[in-house]
């Protein structure tokens, strides 16, 4: 199996594919949106390469200025593939964002190279995939790298909202997508407040709905209605993760604050100031969900992906000693 995959840059090579990397080639695949996988993206358009993502993955980037053309848009949706020299590529299902893939390439000699992208709760939101190549990006690669509360945080998050929501507006500052997964996790919750989104988010929840996500009763923070809104102090705002540090929006309604993120294993609430709380919401897998995949995908050899990785030796360390397959890092 030497030779089937190259890793170059983080860009994952197979045949006359690259997958969330720039490299010479016809096709340039994209897993999803977030920027440590579309990076050097406008070289690969103008080099002419072939650019394949699902449809919401590529309407998605239209949204953050990515200017595909025509001739080189290539919407995959789960039952379709595509023909390489060597087999045929497909897309699987996963949890991570709206949009998000893993990737499967299906040789014509029998073996099956695998990447599973971004993902959480594998076996339970996220198929594991038999491999016999299983490439992974180890986000949370270090032993220590573990939420205990990993399974209850959507339920803390939703519990914290409604309880918020009753003293006043909130508002979320998370990464693209993640937004629109809370955004789905709170209706599915019967949280009815409205969401007020800034012009690109209510573009991409127009895409959203457009996929078939249901999300209802948003409105773009420009409109009339949303103003109306905001005076009743009754709403949940949304905006990107970067805006949290010193945004000026809405100040006048005085809003409880929440910043979603990864990067916290002690607690699942943590306070920030006054009115503002980190809640460590994940769209990754902990240490221990990228060490369940591996375990029940049970390759001949793992590959981890360096360049996407926090603790990649390590991770590759554990998984040879514990789980007895071999894994190098690229």
């Amino acid at each position: 199996m030497e030779g089937v995959v190259e890793v170059k840059s983080g860009g994952i090579i197979l045949d006359e594919a690259v997958i969330d990397g720039y490299h010479n080639l016809k096709f340039r695949v994209t897993t999803h949106i977030h920027s440590d996988h579309t990076v050097d993206l406008n070289r690969s358009i103008s080099y002419g390469s072939r650019i394949v993502g699902t449809n919401l993955t590529l309407k998605w980037l239209k949204c953050l200025g990515v200017q595909i053309p025509r001739s080189q848009y290539v919407p995959l949706s789960m039952d379709e593939s595509i023909r390489l020299s060597n087999g045929r590529l497909r897309f699987e299902s996963c949890l991570h964002i709206p949009g998000s893939v893993q990737v499967v390439y299906e040789r014509d000699d029998g073996v099956r190279v695998v990447y599973t992208g971004d993902f959480k709760k594998p076996s339970i939101k996220t198929p594991v995939i038999d491999s016999d190549i299983l490439i992974i990006d180890a986000v949370y690669g270090r032993p220590d790298y573990v939420r205990p509360f990993d399974n209850d945080v959507e339920h803390i998050l939703n519990s914290f909202i409604e309880k918020l929501l009753k003293m006043g507006p909130v508002h979320v500052y998370a990464y693209y997508g993640k937004i629109h997964e809370v955004m789905l996790m709170l209706r599915e919750n019967d949280i009815v407040a409205p969401f007020i989104l800034p012009p690109t988010h209510y573009t991409m929840t127009r895409y959203a709905e457009g996929s078939g996500l249901r999300i209802n009763d948003y409105l773009p923070l420009t409109s009339s209605e949303a103003e109306e809104i905001i005076r009743d102090k009754y709403y949940i705002y949304f905006n990107h993760y970067s805006n949290h540090f010193n945004e000026q929006y809405l100040n006048s309604s005085n809003p409880y604050r929440i910043v979603l993120s990864g990067w916290e294993f002690n607690k699942p609430i943590r306070r920030l100031s006054n009115r503002k709380w980190l809640i460590a919401f994940s769209d990754h897998s902990d240490f221990n969900g990228l060490l369940e995949y591996v375990k029940y995908s049970n390759p001949s050899k793992l590959i981890v992906n360096r360049r996407r990785s926090n603790g990649a030796y390590e991770f590759a360390k554990y998984v040879e000693e514990e789980l007895n397959i071999k894994a190098e890092v690229r």
